[in-house]
């Protein structure tokens, strides 16, 4: 008898926690984030469906990606120019995407061609293409609303150019682009968010020069953190994910209305037992007889 009072006491109390949450109007946001995926076909389809379910499962889901697509994974020797990769990637339903030093290696035109002809959703406030390269799908940033809080998802071009890279594409600094941007954005969004392609210590600098920002989602030295790595003084999260598509970002806030409240991250592990998305697999099966590890 003492041990059912105790259960039902316990369920009350989870009841009371969760009834007393929804009365407080918190709204929690949880990001999904790769990077330096590389062509790596094999992780894309078990990555997609992981967002998939937790769409349907949490629904206020944010899926990015920090660049550097294309070059050294088993799509390359397939010599596409990334249009395989670019393929894959408009099946997999990204929210915001960013281009890195590796995406450029086949020319601003083909990059810009491969962006809307998968309807991927480029994402970039500090550049400028040129007029007859320039795609149709990029924006400076694009703002998600998830019952009633206002996301807005900022990306940014790389300084860091591989050689043979073409000069079409002007890049700016990214400081005083980003501080244009938050100057409009300013009364139109509670939660911001930052995608880089720079590496760590230059995220860094970002989160002092520019402590509006909640989070940094980043990439390109293909670090892992995999805990919350939270500057207390700005209140700014820096998440990176690796590469390959060995791990996805998860990081979560949640918000009160007027602030973010609670913070979390951490690193999820992909693995050949996770389910596919089928129609990941089937763009992947037109390239590939096998996905590769």
């Amino acid at each position: 008898m003492k041990r059912r009072l105790l259960e039902f006491a316990t369920a009350w109390g989870m009841l009371f926690v969760l009834a007393t949450a929804a009365a407080a109007g918190q709204v929690t946001i949880t990001f999904y984030h790769t990077s330096d995926l590389h062509e790596h076909a094999a992780p894309l389809a078990r990555i997609a469906q992981l967002v998939q379910d937790q769409r349907t499962a949490r629904k206020n889901v944010v899926f990015v990606d920090t660049g550097d697509w294309f070059n050294k994974g088993n799509l390359t020797p397939l010599n596409l120019r990334g249009g395989a990769m670019a393929e894959l990637m408009g099946s997999m339903r990204y929210d915001a995407v960013i281009a890195g030093n590796h995406d450029r290696t086949h020319g601003t035109p083909r990059l810009a061609e491969l962006v809307d002809k998968h309807s991927l959703p480029l994402t970039a406030a500090n550049c400028t293409w040129p007029r007859e390269a320039t795609p149709a799908n990029a924006k400076p940033y694009r703002v998600f609303t998830f019952d009633g809080v206002r996301v807005a998802v900022i990306g940014t071009a790389t300084p860091v150019k591989n050689a043979g890279t073409d000069d079409l594409l002007v890049v700016r600094p990214i400081v005083p682009a980003v501080r244009k941007v938050l100057a409009e954005l300013e009364g139109k969004a509670d939660i911001v968010c930052l995608l880089t392609h720079i590496g760590v210590p230059e995220d860094k600098r970002l989160m002092q020069a520019l402590p509006r920002l909640d989070l940094i989602l980043g990439g390109h030295h293909h670090k892992r953190f995999a805990r919350l790595n939270y500057n207390k003084a700005t209140k700014t999260i820096l998440q990176h994910s690796g590469a390959n598509g060995q791990c996805i970002g998860e990081v979560a806030v949640v918000w009160d209305g007027e602030k973010i409240v609670s913070r979390r991250a951490r690193l999820v592990n992909v693995t050949q037992a996770m389910p596919e998305a089928p129609a990941v697999v089937t763009v992947r099966s037109r390239y590939l007889a096998k996905p590769g590890k």
